[in-house]
């Protein structure tokens, strides 16, 4: 029967943490497949975001994608993309799926985050003589990065959960250390790898929150100023 103590002496032992598929070069792969895919969606999601929040126009498709982005099962995108551009464009393919997991949430975020913005403020800007580049970088983005910070919270979350599933198309990450260990029912492997998932997911979720934070209170110390 699986204990504590085998879940620490799997832990605990070097050989666990060094080769090809050891922890801490599968946390890295998890990690890279995960900052990557959300720093892709933020350069395609923001701007579209912060254009439709800031012009009016195409709030519908806001809405369209958040829903569609519930309704599209995750497996079935992250293979249905591998089996259309090859197996020798796996790499791509999981990063297009999970590009297109963190768009919705960042998307959202950049929207919300420049809606809110009080039609006073906007108008403010625009009486100082400032262009509509000028507001959104010197207004908008300002007022709207809590609200963004929160869609790359959710995006962080939904995206280093889903990098679980690519090694079944055959990339690394720490997915590796759970499927394995069912295969070869090492139910040590498999908790001491769904730990460190855990841990990660926690530990970004923080620092995300703790982003926040900071620039809720950043935000509120300019209005007070004020």
């Amino acid at each position: 029967m699986f204990s504590i103590g085998e879940l620490f002496d799997w832990l605990t032992d070097a050989e666990n943490w060094t080769g090809r598929y050891g922890l801490a070069n599968l946390f890295v792969e998890h990690l890279t497949l995960t900052l990557v895919s959300l720093a892709i969606a933020g350069l395609l999601a923001i701007p579209i975001g912060v254009a439709i929040g800031q012009s009016g126009r195409g709030e519908t498709l806001v809405i369209a994608i958040s829903s569609a982005s519930r309704a599209i099962p995750t497996m079935g995108l992250m293979f249905a993309l591998v089996m259309v551009m090859g197996v020798e464009f796996r790499q791509f393919a999981v990063v297009m799926a999970l590009v297109g997991i963190a768009i919705p949430p960042v998307l959202a975020g950049a929207y919300a985050g420049i809606k809110s913005i009080p039609i006073v403020i906007r108008e403010g800007a625009r009486a100082q003589g400032m262009t509509t580049l000028q507001q959104i970088r010197h207004v908008g983005l300002p007022l709207s990065a809590f609200s963004i910070a929160g869609g790359f919270k959710i995006a962080y979350l939904q995206v280093v959960s889903t990098v679980v599933l690519a090694p079944l198309v055959g990339l690394g990450g720490l997915g590796f250390g759970v499927i394995q260990g069912l295969a070869l029912r090492d139910f040590a492997q498999l908790t001491g790898s769904a730990a460190v998932i855990v841990l990660l997911s926690i530990t970004g979720e923080r620092l995300f929150a703790k982003a926040q934070g900071k620039l809720d209170r950043r935000l509120t110390l300019s209005k007070t100023n004020r």
